[in-house]
């Protein structure tokens, strides 16, 4: 499936996709290919249909005591650099998507990560300041052209764990 790229747009227009997976995928054994059906970088593919930007999930620790990812990419902030690398190489920007979660967060879903169960809201407030500041400042230093971050993911009721909104609004 290929989208045309739209001409015209002010430079500055952000055209993005959400690229989380792409590890996995590739992993799994997903060629990409280009329109003309020859194998090709997926980064390249979406730089020419007008993609800018991508958007990466970030969960803090996707995987389990054996090293299995739970699924969705399976992206912590190393994979999330590795991907971002390729967009930085491509000439894209990056939004990182911090679901401050080992796994899904939604409005239904929004578990703190397991290294923060049973922490009171000062020390969880440190530990997501501390977390977000670290993983932006490494995918930074490795030349990720960070652009956007999202902190949290459809928090419309609750946020990493918490469902009140004088905590919620702390750790935000």
């Amino acid at each position: 499936i290929f989208v045309k790229k739209i001409e015209g747009l002010s430079k500055n227009f952000v055209m993005g996709a959400d690229i989380s997976s792409i590890l996995s995928l590739e992993e799994s054994g997903v060629v990409f290919k280009n329109k003309e059906g020859k194998p090709a970088d997926i980064f390249t593919v979406l730089k020419e249909s007008g993609i800018t930007s991508v958007r990466i999930r970030v969960w803090n620790n996707p995987f389990d005591e054996n090293g299995r990812g739970f699924g969705g990419g399976n992206v912590d902030i190393k994979r999330a650099v590795e991907i971002g690398k390729r967009a930085a190489k491509a000439k894209m920007s990056v939004m990182l998507d911090f679901h401050y979660s080992d796994f899904w967060a939604d409005p239904s879903k929004q578990q703190a990560p397991r290294a923060w169960q049973g922490m009171n809201t000062d020390e969880k407030a440190k530990a997501l300041y501390e977390y977000t500041k670290e993983s932006l400042l490494y995918a930074l230093s490795e030349g990720v052209n960070v652009a956007f971050v999202q902190v949290g993911n459809e928090t419309t009721g609750t946020f990493c764990g918490e469902k009140n909104w004088i905590t919620i609004a702390k750790l935000m």
